[in-house]
C-alpha cells in the first residue's frame, strides 16, 4: 500500500475519532452525575374554557417524556417518529413535553429561553459529557432520569426498542404515595388564577420544585426545513411555581394556532451533593523567633521608639 494511501487512512480514523457522540448510538445515560428526576404530568385543557381542573395520584400518574428539538433538524424527525411509537406501544400513559431550541436560534419560533436555561441547569452537563454541547437536539430524556442524547443515524424503527426499554422503566418514586391537583379559573378564558397542590410523605426531597408548562397540542409551521410542518406537544411557555402548593394570576401565551393549549403540572427533585468549603484549621501561631504575635507586635514598637530616640539624639549632636 502506498504512503499516500496509508496516510488517508489514518487521516480518517483520526476524524473519525473526533466526531461528536451524536453519531452513537443514543444508549440510555443518568441524566445528571447525581440522583434527579420529574414526576406529575398532570394537565387540564385550558382554550376556551373558564374553569378547568384535575387530581391524580402517584399510582395513576403518567410517564414524562422530555423532548429536545428544533425545526431544523432532520434527525429530529426519526427521533420523534421512534419515540411515538414507544409510547403507543406501551402499557401506560406518556406525557410528551417537547422543548423547541431558543438561545441562539434564528429559524425555530417556538423555543422559550427559561425553558432552555432549566435545560442546561439539569441536563447539561450529562448531555455535554455524552454528545459534546449542552443541548443536542434530538435528545429524549424520560422522567428526568434517563437520557437518550443523538440518534446515531437511526431510523423510527430502529431507536423505538431503546425509548421503549426507558418508558418501561419505574420511576424512583412510582411505589411511594401522593397527590397531586391543579385547577385553572378565568372570567376571559386568557388570564385568570392558577392554583396547584403537592401531597407527599417525608419520603419527598427537600430539593423538590414544582412547575407549570404551557402546551400546545400541534403548531403548524410549514417554514421548518426539517419538513414536519405539524410540530407536537409544544411548550409554549415555563412557570416556576413559588412552593408546592398555591395560587397566582397568569396570563395564557397566545396559541400559535388552534385552540389545543393545556396547562400541565411537573414536579422536580434532585439530590445535588453539597461540597464542603474552606473548613481549614488556621496555622499555628509560630510567631517570630519563636515569640507569639503579640510579642513581635510590641518588639517592633519598641524598636521603632528605640529609632526616634536614637534619631532626636543625633540631631542634638
Amino acid at each position: 500500500m502506498s504512503v499516500g494511501n496509508w496516510t488517508k487512512i489514518v487521516v480518517l480514523s483520526i476524524a473519525s475519532l473526533m466526531l461528536p457522540m451524536a453519531f452513537a448510538a443514543p444508549t440510555p445515560v443518568a441524566s445528571a452525575g447525581y440522583p434527579q428526576g420529574i414526576f406529575g404530568g398532570i394537565s387540564i385543557e385550558v382554550s376556551n374554557l373558564t374553569n378547568a381542573s384535575t387530581e391524580s395520584s402517584m399510582a395513576d400518574y403518567p410517564s414524562i417524556a422530555e423532548v429536545y428539538t428544533a425545526s431544523w433538524c432532520e434527525n429530529c424527525v426519526l427521533a420523534e417518529e421512534g419515540l411515538y411509537t414507544a409510547i403507543s406501544e406501551a402499557s401506560g400513559d406518556t406525557m410528551t413535553l417537547t422543548f423547541h431550541r431558543a438561545i441562539g436560534e434564528v429559524e425555530d419560533p417556538f423555543g422559550v429561553e427559561a425553558a432552555d436555561h432549566r435545560w442546561e441547569a439539569r441536563y447539561g452537563d450529562a448531555s455535554k459529557d455524552t454528545v459534546s454541547v449542552k443541548r443536542a437536539p434530538p435528545t429524549i430524556i424520560i422522567n428526568g432520569e434517563t437520557m437518550h442524547a443523538g440518534s446515531g443515524g437511526l431510523d423510527g424503527e430502529q431507536l423505538k426498542p431503546y425509548y421503549a426499554e426507558s418508558l418501561a422503566k419505574p420511576s424512583s418514586f412510582s411505589q411511594k404515595s401522593a397527590t397531586s391537583s391543579l385547577s385553572w379559573s378565568s372570567e376571559d378564558m386568557a388570564t385568570g388564577t392558577l392554583t396547584w397542590n403537592l401531597e407527599a410523605g417525608d419520603w419527598l426531597p427537600e430539593s423538590t420544585t414544582s412547575l407549570v408548562f404551557v402546551v400546545e397540542a400541534s403548531a403548524t409551521f410549514e417554514e421548518g426545513s426539517n419538513g414536519i410542518g405539524d410540530y407536537l406537544d409544544v411548550v409554549r411557555d415555563m412557570i416556576e411555581l413559588n412552593g408546592n402548593s398555591g395560587s397566582m394570576n397568569y396570563t395564557l401565551p397566545l396559541a400559535w394556532d388552534g385552540e389545543d393549549l393545556s396547562l400541565v403540572l411537573v414536579h422536580q427533585w434532585g439530590e445535588r451533593p453539597v461540597v464542603a468549603c474552606c473548613d481549614v484549621s488556621p496555622p499555628e501561631d509560630g510567631g517570630l523567633f519563636g515569640l507569639p504575635s503579640i510579642g513581635v507586635l510590641w518588639v517592633v514598637v519598641g524598636l521603632a521608639g528605640a529609632a526616634l530616640v536614637a534619631n532626636n539624639h543625633s540631631r542634638k549632636e
